[in-house]
């Protein structure tokens, strides 16, 4: 389906006469010469492409298939998404898919289609307002005479990268001009130009180009007008700014650009917006729950890891974090022995000649660390294992009776992130993945990649999360031969049918060297994270010229795949913390058991049965605090979230017994401690998220 290179506002001229007058209300004060010749030069092109005559379409009748099953009919290049979702009553759509694309509510319908109508509380959804957001905050960080230089979004919300003098901004003064911006419903205006006319446009700023042509993956770029400002966008907007009723400004920090040491003078104002007032409120009840649930507030409080100016970006695992780590990871291997991976230890350090073999040093070199050794030869610390692993398979000849050969790697991983991105364990420096990448002929490739998506099942099941997968297609460029992406996405998506659970198409974000999987995981506040990738590569094998002899005795090229499960230990760990608001199951639970006896005489028997669960292989520890009464030892254990806590007194020390009480504080009663031990190493092997026994 052809995307159309033309502005939002074309439907017809007394639209566009409203649209001047709103601009005309807008702009209250006197544009700079800077913007007005900007305006000029963005009037100029549109003139050029002749968008100001009204769009011949052919209006030809079409047939819509809604997602709930319903057909709406319309018309080619003139129904919209906006016109249907008001004509079926459908509230809050912000932004739509045709036929699983992206595609603006305001941009007419080319041909039959499904559609999709998307609100706030989809991805989509809130990336669209959030988009739109950055692009009104452009406008108003103008009338505060500021130069903005970079807009977008995140997963978290929207931000304006500008240039100002020293004079500070107010940020309830933003908001409240955001506000007043929104209600103006100002319409935005896409044009699509390829960079000669970005060039053009931006021609009074060499760090706005700069940084719109780093933007720049492709021959053209999106470009908006809002009001009075121009800027860049990356995806799909609202039609105009009445759709945002609330703003909410959130910080402002200064912006270090990549291969800069010294500051820019770039400051980020990073804000959120919402569709409306009650959509704000939720949202601010979710950060609540969320910073109760930080995982560096959790990993503080339960002396799980820190971090250290000495080596930032990189994570000190205290003895109750590494416990957490090492049991993620003896997971993962109990994994790898059911399913045919073995274990590989590779070097962290390699001379820049592999990854000019790789191309990762063309590619990925700034976010490298270096070392210059005796004779002047660089070496790189490892940021990725798969370069190594394509080393080995090279390493003697190899049958088609080996394949599939499924190697996994631990080695510890380093990527020279900015020091602004770092945060938590979400992002660091230093991390290790439970990297995984399989050899196999293009015939086994699609068994492959259904067993590792019952791998990601397996392991996010024990967890709780529920997930659904994306197909990221090929994006432009991309490296191999347009047949050879055919074949591999119709792979991937045969694999996720016979696979069975909720997928979508993720159209043009694949790698560049190959199609991919990506799993999105939610959590117990619905927020989503991606950690699961699976990822097939065309380029290494070509680059490291694998082969193996097929069984016809020809020489063959083996197909690669990425895989990860659990993604960054430092992450998952992180993701856990939060999901579980520091409240782990037994199996990963850091503090499984603590022993409080009733009195002095009852120590003794109270540190056997410490012992006793130690050398079961439990987190068993025994309360010593002398001067503390009984409730307080069992809240303190409490608040402390151990899983279980036992009580043993004269009764307890007589028949070998301990009196069990849950973290949540239900008791459980008296029992034999070999029965509980039982009990509970049954629970911790299952690795079960129940409680009571």
């Amino acid at each position: 389906m052809a995307v159309t290179q033309l502005l939002q506002l074309f439907v017809c001229r007394p639209a566009a006469r409203a649209t001047l007058r709103v601009h005309r209300r807008y702009s209250q004060l006197q544009v700079s010469p800077v913007l007005s010749e900007r305006l000029q030069v963005f009037e100029s092109l549109i003139e050029k492409r002749g968008i100001k005559e009204r769009v011949e379409a052919s209006e030809k009748p079409l047939s819509i298939r809604l997602a709930d099953g319903r057909t709406v009919k319309g018309k080619a290049g003139v129904t919209t998404p906006l016109f249907v979702a008001q004509s079926v009553r459908v509230k809050g759509a912000l932004v739509s898919k045709v036929n699983g694309e992206l595609w603006e509510l305001g941009q007419p319908l080319e041909a039959d289609c499904e559609l999709q109508l998307l609100g706030f509380d989809t991805v989509e959804g809130k990336q669209a307002a959030w988009r739109t957001a950055a692009c009104v905050l452009g406008g108003v960080l103008g009338v505060f005479d500021a130069e903005v230089c970079r807009e977008g979004a995140s997963e978290h919300g929207f931000y304006c990268d500008h240039l100002k003098d020293n004079s500070a901004l107010s940020l309830s003064d933003v908001e409240d001009r955001c506000k007043e911006a929104g209600a103006l419903k100002l319409p935005l205006s896409r044009l699509l130009l390829n960079v000669e006319e970005v060039r053009e446009l931006f021609q009074s700023s060499n760090l706005r180009l700069q940084l719109v042509e780093e933007q720049m993956n492709g021959p053209t770029v999106a470009v908006y007008r809002c009001g009075d400002s121009i800027g860049v966008c990356t995806g799909p907007l609202l039609p105009h700014t009445g759709f945002l009723k609330a703003f909410k400004m959130l910080q402002l920090s200064p912006v270090t650009l990549a291969n800069q040491t010294e500051s820019s003078g770039l400051m980020r104002l990073f804000g959120v917006a919402f569709p409306g007032e009650k959509d704000k409120a939720e949202w601010e009840k979710e950060q609540e729950e969320a910073r109760r649930r930080d995982h560096r507030r959790i990993g503080t409080d339960q002396e799980l890891f820190f971090f250290n100016d000495v080596s930032p970006g990189s994570c000190f695992f205290l003895p109750k974090g590494a416990h957490i780590y090492n049991r993620l990871t003896d997971f993962i291997k109990s994994e790898y022995q059911r399913r045919g991976f073995t274990e590989v230890m590779t070097p962290t350090l390699y001379s820049t000649a592999l990854w000019e073999r790789s191309g990762h040093w063309e590619h990925y070199s700034e976010n490298m660390f270096t070392v210059t050794s005796e004779g002047s030869q660089t070496y790189a610390l490892k940021p990725m294992n798969c370069p190594a692993h394509c080393l080995m398979f090279e390493q003697r000849v190899r049958s088609w009776r080996e394949l599939p050969l499924r190697w996994a790697d631990f080695g510890a991983l380093h990527r020279n992130e900015l020091s602004g991105a770092l945060g938590g364990l979400t992002r660091v420096r230093r991390f290790c993945q439970d990297d995984a990448h399989i050899f196999c002929t293009p015939e086994q490739l699609e068994e492959e990649i259904v067993a590792c998506l019952d791998f990601v099942r397996n392991v996010y099941q024990v967890f709780g999360f529920s997930f659904h997968c994306l197909l990221s297609t090929r994006p432009t460029p991309c490296l191999g031969e347009p047949e050879q992406w055919d074949s591999a996405e119709q792979q991937l998506e045969r694999s996720l049918q016979h696979f069975g659970e909720r997928w979508e198409l993720n159209p043009g974000d694949g790698a560049f060297y190959g199609p991919k999987i990506d799993i999105q995981i939610r959590d117990a506040i619905g927020r989503q994270h991606q950690c699961a990738t699976i990822q097939l590569d065309f380029q290494l094998p070509i680059r490291f010229d694998l082969q193996y002899v097929g069984r016809d005795g020809q020489l063959h090229r083996p197909v690669m795949i990425h895989r990860a499960v659990l993604g960054s230990l430092e992450r998952m760990i992180a993701i856990l913390a939060e999901n579980f608001g520091g409240k782990w199951p037994l199996w990963l639970s850091p503090a499984q058991v603590t022993v409080i006896p009733v009195g002095g005489n009852n120590a003794s028997y109270a540190k056997q049965v410490v012992r006793q669960f130690r050398e079961a292989g439990f987190m068993a520890d025994f309360s010593d605090d002398e001067g503390a009464t009984l409730n307080k030892k069992i809240r303190s254990a409490q608040l402390a979230q151990y899983n279980y806590i036992f009580v043993v007194g004269d009764k307890e020390s007589e028949s070998g017994t301990v009196s069990v009480r849950s973290r949540r504080g239900k008791q459980l009663g008296r029992r034999p401690s070999e029965e509980v031990l039982k009990s509970l190493t049954q629970l911790r092997d299952t690795r079960s998220n129940v409680d009571e026994f």
